[in-house]
């Protein structure tokens, strides 16, 4: 199995088993190399370095689940095509106010989303107040953050204090910030220290209930997160880090009070992308890698911990080029791996997948605000399972897509269309054909 579980550092740590999914099938050698050098090297930067934003939170951990995506047979490529176009993210990253929303097909009865708005306005002479929103619905993890910040330039940088207000008070976040920069210049640093749940039971003479029960941290949990970030006229490069600390829960049962299932959670988060202009090109390469662990263990049931480890991780090259004055092309090749591993009493069960996807697109800009694009995608997806099933699969497979595609800009509003049309037999019943759609809207206010 990719994976095992043994003891963490004050009781939960994960320990990988390498680049191989599972048993039974084994990338090549040569990509599984490039691929952990790849990841290893992020790691080293984002903790040597330093950081960005108090904009994860528990949340974000413990609904993570790699399994759930194979509900949909084509997960992987249909988060590929809800991607923004890459040349929206500077006016992005310039804009003070700003909303955008990316969202997708997933299956016949589920859109996924993906929002984020960033609007500031003046506290002071100098100080500043910010709201930022994250809105996170798919096949992988489910959050809904509104963060309110309250900014002070001091002589070096800026100092944030954030409040994440929730309905259930004891889900209320705070954090603590230091940002040197901004989206806009050359270099830009952040550390910020998250103060996950405080209201739960923190130095409280009386713990805070959560419904109709006290679920009190027997060790609470924060989350430090760090980024750093560089940008130069022929090259850039942003990495960002994220740990949220080992924590531990009672909870009281629901039928019977004096029953209570200890519960843990702990996770990491490590994200890079690095941005070359180079032989008449522009290369890019990005990676990512989260993994979360938890347990329920019912208190002298003398069974347990109920784990569960998932881990999801991926690189991605991406080389563009002009091939005539408005015309452009795109080639990207995605390795993607995917592990989950649960224990007894739930378990054991496994599983493992390995996604492959090679992308090649043409885009013709037929006028200074409309740009038509075209291409295809194929995904060799290697599955392997065993024991318990939290998910049907549909197994080994290949996954080819043709996709048209629409970008118009009207004012400060863009807007991006993606029609996906289905290449290869489908293993369910479909009416005519099988196709997917998927909506990219940036505005700047």
């Amino acid at each position: 199995m990719p994976a095992a579980v043994s003891a963490l550092p004050g009781s939960l740590r994960v320990r990988s088993a390498g680049a191989s999914v599972c048993r039974g099938f084994r990338a090549p050698a040569a990509f599984e190399y490039a691929a952990a050098l790849g990841l290893r090297v992020a790691c080293i930067m984002a903790l040597l370095m330093l950081p960005r934003p108090a904009r994860a939170g528990t949340e974000e951990f413990s609904t993570f689940d790699v399994w759930q995506q194979e509900e949909d047979d084509e997960s992987v490529i249909d988060h590929l095509l809800t991607h923004a176009p890459r040349e929206w993210l500077p006016a992005w990253q310039r804009a003070t106010n700003a909303f955008r929303t990316q969202e997708g097909c997933l299956t016949s009865g589920q859109w996924f989303i993906h929002t984020d708005l960033k609007a500031q306005t003046e506290l002071g002479d100098r100080a500043k107040f910010a709201v930022l929103m994250r809105q996170n619905d798919d096949d992988i993890s489910r959050f809904d953050y509104v963060d309110l910040q309250f900014r002070y330039p001091i002589v070096r940088g800026t100092v944030v204090g954030m409040f994440r207000p929730f309905f259930d008070k004891s889900r209320q976040d705070f954090a603590v910030s230091w940002e040197l920069g901004a989206d806009t210049t050359a270099f830009q640093v952040t550390a910020t220290f998250g103060l996950e749940d405080l209201f739960n039971n923190l130095w409280a003479f009386r713990q805070t209930r959560v419904g109709n029960h006290v679920e009190a941290y027997l060790r609470h949990p924060w989350e430090p997160a760090l980024r750093v970030a560089s940008r130069h006229d022929h090259w850039s490069a942003d990495v960002q880090a994220r740990y949220l600390t080992p924590s531990e829960k009672s909870v009281p049962g629901t039928v019977d009070p004096d029953s209570v299932t200890l519960t843990t959670l702990w996770g990491t988060q490590v994200t890079a992308d690095v941005l070359v202009r180079a032989l008449g090109c522009e290369w890019e390469l990005t990676g990512s890698n989260q993994q979360a662990y938890s347990t329920a263990a019912l208190v002298g049931a003398g069974v347990g911990p109920g784990g569960n480890y998932r881990r999801g991780w991926s690189g991605e090259a991406t080389v563009r080029r002009d091939l005539a004055r408005n015309l452009g092309a795109e080639l990207s090749y995605v390795y993607s791996n995917r592990a989950q591993h649960h224990t007894a009493p739930l378990g054991p069960g496994a599983f493992g997948a390995l996604d492959r996807v090679a992308q090649a697109e043409l885009s013709w800009r037929a006028h200074p605000r409309l740009t038509v694009r075209a291409g295809g995608m194929f995904d060799r997806v290697d599955v392997a399972q065993s024991g318990l099933v939290f998910q049907h699969s549909y197994g080994t497979r290949n996954e080819s897509r043709g996709y048209l595609g629409l970008a118009a800009r009207f004012g400060r509003v863009t807007i991006s269309g993606v029609e996906g049309i289905e290449l290869d037999p489908e293993p369910y019943p479909v009416w005519f054909h099988h196709d997917k759609g998927f909506l990219t809207l940036q505005a700047i206010f």
